[in-house]
C-alpha cells in the first residue's frame, strides 16, 4: 500500500482487513500510526481542526484505545495535536499570533544551528546536504506531491549536525510546527512550501566559510516562507465554527 493510501486510512472508518491478525509489541504499531498521522499533516490529508477518532483508529490499527492514546499525547507534545473538552483529539488550528511567535522563535534557533554546524561540518556532512539539496530539487522538478515533508527535512538535518542534540530537539518540534501553520494558512495560489534553490545557497555559503552570509540566507529563506501566509485567512470562518470541524 502507498503511503498516501496508509495516511488516508488514518481518517477513514471501518473494520480491519479480514484476517488481520492483532499487532502486538509497544513500537511498531504505535511507530505506524505516529508517522502516518504525521505524515497526513504535512501533506495536508489532515487540516488543522480535523477530529482524531481515537475508537475508529484503534479498530482499523488492531490496537487498544490506550496505545492510540498514547500517540496522540506524542502529537500533543509536538503541538500537533490538542485535546479539546467534548471534542476529543484533533488537529490543532494555532492562532496568528501563535503563528507568527513560532517563525520568530524558529529564526533564532535555525540561526544558531547554521552558525553551529558551519563551524564544525566535516565534508562529508556537506556531500550529505548537497545530495539532500539534489534529491529536493528531483522532486521539485517532478511535482512531487511530497515535496513539502521533504523541505522541512532540510532543516531536520541541519539539525541534526549542529552537535547540540537539544536544539536540535527544539528546531525539530518548531520546524513541524511551521508545517502545520503552512497547512493552515498558506495562500491557495501558492505552490511549494520551500525554495530548493535557497537551501542550496545556504549549503554552498556554509562550506565557503561565509557563516554569517550564511544565516543572513537563512534569515531571508524563513521570511520568504512566512511571506508566503496569509494570516488573515483565520478571519474567513468563525473561530468557533472552525473549531467544531471534524
Amino acid at each position: 500500500m502507498k503511503i498516501a493510501d496508509k495516511s488516508r486510512a488514518v481518517v477513514r472508518a471501518g473494520r480491519p482487513p479480514e484476517g488481520a491478525l492483532s499487532r502486538r509489541g509497544p513500537d511498531p504499531v504505535e511507530e505506524e500510526l505516529y508517522r502516518l498521522i504525521t505524515e497526513a499533516i504535512v501533506t495536508k490529508q489532515l487540516r488543522p481542526g480535523s477530529k482524531l477518532k481515537e475508537a475508529t483508529l484503534a479498530v482499523q490499527f488492531s490496537v487498544s484505545r490506550a496505545r492510540v492514546r498514547r500517540v496522540f499525547q506524542r502529537l500533543a507534545e509536538l503541538d500537533f495535536v490538542e485535546f479539546r473538552l467534548n471534542h476529543g483529539a484533533q488537529v490543532r488550528r494555532p492562532a496568528p499570533d501563535e503563528a507568527r511567535a513560532v517563525f520568530a522563535t524558529r529564526r533564532l534557533i535555525e540561526a544558531e544551528a547554521v552558525r553551529t554546524t558551519a563551524a564544525r561540518a566535516s565534508a562529508a556532512d556537506y556531500a550529505r546536504l548537497r545530495a539532500f539539496v539534489k534529491n529536493e530539487n528531483r522532486a521539485f522538478e517532478t511535482k512531487d506531491k511530497g515535496l513539502a515533508a521533504l523541505a522541512s527535512g532540510f532543516h531536520i538535518l541541519l539539525g541534526e549536525m549542529c552537535g547540540n542534540p537539544v536544539l536540535a530537539r527544539i528546531l525539530n518540534q518548531l520546524v513541524h510546527q511551521c508545517v502545520l501553520i503552512q497547512s493552515l494558512y498558506e495562500r491557495d495560489s501558492q505552490r511549494t512550501i520551500c525554495l530548493v534553490h535557497e537551501h542550496a545557497e545556504i549549503v554552498e555559503l556554509m562550506e565557503a566559510g561565509k557563516a554569517k552570509a550564511a544565516i543572513a540566507a537563512m534569515q531571508h529563506h524563513l521570511n520568504h516562507i512566512e511571506e508566503s501566509l496569509d494570516y488573515g485567512r483565520a478571519n474567513q470562518i468563525d473561530m468557533r465554527l472552525a473549531m467544531s470541524i471534524g
